[in-house]
Formats: structure tokens, sequence, C-alpha cells
């Protein structure tokens, strides 16, 4: 379990809050209209992450679906604070050179949750699984905290959205180099490609097309519904956010028609193999048959048939076969 707290007063800069111990962490009633508390949880530990909810007031239920492997991406307006799970692709359609992990279901087969409670003083991430460039952010606002930390949470919240945003945008550009490396296969060495490649392929973009649909609905509830967002001057980079989301359902859906066509291209492929073998076995059984018949012929349980006994039928009967 990691937890890394940031105390941010105009005044008195950044504060690196090291007793992280619940009962040490401020309230958010102690937290005056200026101060901006940011903490980072990761965990697995269902009761430690009760017992900070229980600090901070946030609902069992919102909490439970912190702790769900899988959760689809959501956003629920609890009044005092908004909760949101956002789903982060992993690192293995190589963005910072990362393997891919065991997968535990399909929606954790590709992207890792990341839950968000975001208050008007607080903003509390909580994820179960590593992210390195989430643990980057958290070392770039203790390095230079100004930027960030002192326009607020809703500044914070933005900040990580954005990120999260940005690398599935340049993730999904991993599918384009699988397709220009899948065309290159089917047409070089058809005989040995496997059709599965396409198949699994395709159906990973389309699970990741259903997130970012889910996560483009709580981006526009976030300006629709949201009087702090829609009012405030954030609205302009949640609306950009939003528009890289409608890039990357674009892309998804051009790589899925891409995938269809290298499906077509690998069927004309096996179809043009198809007809190579079965040509040569229409020239093999065109040679054979008027043999098989001039051999049958030969192969009669008759007494008498011409040739039989004449000491040159042997040779006649090959010469009339080649001619034949």
């Amino acid at each position: 379990m990691t937890i890394t707290a940031y105390l941010y007063t105009p005044g008195d800069g950044l504060q690196t809050i090291e007793d992280t111990a619940t009962a040490s962490l401020p309230r958010p009633e102690d937290l005056d209209s200026n101060t901006t508390l940011w903490i980072d949880i990761h965990t697995e530990d269902v009761e430690e992450l009760r017992r900070l909810g229980g600090h901070y007031h946030l609902h069992e239920l919102a909490l439970e679906d912190a702790l769900t492997p899988g959760h689809h991406p959501k956003l629920e307006d609890h009044g005092t604070y908004l909760f949101m799970i956002f789903r982060a692709l992993k690192p293995l359609y190589g963005i910072d050179g990362e393997d891919e992990a065991e997968e535990e279901n399909e929606e954790e087969e590709n992207t890792s949750g990341l839950a968000i409670f975001l208050g008007s003083r607080f903003v509390i991430t909580h994820r179960m699984r590593d992210m390195g460039w989430m643990d980057a952010l958290v070392r770039q606002v203790k390095a230079l905290p100004d930027p960030l930390m002192k326009q607020g949470p809703y500044d914070i919240a933005h900040r990580i959205i954005d990120v999260l945003v940005d690398r599935f945008l340049r993730g999904v550009s991993y599918f384009d180099d699988l397709i220009d490396t899948l065309e290159e296969q089917i047409v070089e060495s058809p005989e040995e490609f496997e059709i599965a490649k396409i198949l699994g392929s395709k159906r990973e973009l389309q699970t990741l097309r259903h997130i970012i649909r889910d996560q483009r609905v709580v981006v526009m509830r976030m300006l629709n519904e949201v009087t702090e967002i829609r009012e405030g001057h954030l609205r302009r980079y949640f609306k950009d956010i939003d528009d890289h989301l409608l890039a990357i359902l674009s892309t998804i859906d051009k790589q899925i028609e891409n995938f269809h066509g290298l499906r077509d291209v690998y069927f004309a492929m096996a179809n043009v193999r198809l007809g190579d073998i079965m040509r040569i076995l229409a020239v093999i059984t065109t040679i054979a048959v008027p043999l098989n018949l001039v051999v049958g012929l030969y192969g009669m349980n008759f007494d008498v048939i011409p040739l039989l006994h004449d000491p040159r039928g042997f040779w006649m009967i090959m010469i009339t076969m080649l001619i034949v």
C-alpha cells in the first residue's frame, strides 16, 4: 500500500504530509477555501480504504465500486463531492516499454481502473494497479507545485484525466503498426498466418471503443451537469478532453474497419491458394484418369484380351498411354 498526501496553501506552498495514517490526515471541514489537498492511494486493502472513506465521509457504495476490478467508467454526484471512475490504458501497447501483465477479466485485460473523489477543497485518487504515468504526475507536482496545486482540485482532476486520455490516444496507435505488420505477413507468408490474430485484435479494439464511449459520457456529464465546471474556466479544457476522446473513437473505428479489410484480404489470399491447388489437382487428374482407364481395362479377369500374350504387348500399351 502506498499513500501520498500533499497539502497546498498559497502562503506556505506545498507541504508533504509524512504521517499518512488516516487519523493524521486533515478533514475536509478543517480545510479553508484557499487550501488544496491531494491524496493519492495505491492499494487493494479494503479496510484501509474504508477507514479513509469514513474520515472523508465517502459513501460505502462508491468505495465498493473503487475496489471492483474492471468496473466501467461512471460519474456520481454525492453532494459534497463527485465520484468518478476512469479506465487508463495499460502499457502493453508499447507505452513506456513495459510488458503485458497477467490479466484477471476482460475489462482488466487492456485497462486499469482509476477512481477519483473530487471535492471543492480536496481530490482523492485511488488505483489498485501500478500506473507509471500517475507516479510521474505525483512527482511532477512535488517538484513544481504552483502550476497545478494552486488552481485547486478541479485543475488537478483535469490534469489527471487529460494525461489519461492522451496516453489512450498514443496507445491505440499500436494497432496501426500491428495492421501494417499483419498485412505484410498475409501477403508474404499467408500459409503461416493465423486468422486468430485479426479476430483477437478486433475484439480488443471493440472493448476499448466501449470504454472510450463510457468515458466520453462521463466528461460530457461533467460539462453539462456540474456547476463548478460548467461556469468555470475549466469548461474549455474539459471540452478539449472531449475532443480528444472523439478523436480516439474515430481512430478506433478506422482501425476496426482496417481489421475487417485484413480479414477480407486473408480470405482472398486463401481462395487464391485454394485455386492454385485445385488447378494442380486438375492437371494431375487430367493426366491420370486416361492412364487409369487403360490400366483398368487390362486388369480385368478375362481369358482373352488383345495383346495379352504378345511379347510386344506391354510396350505397345506403354506407348499408347504415353501418347494419350
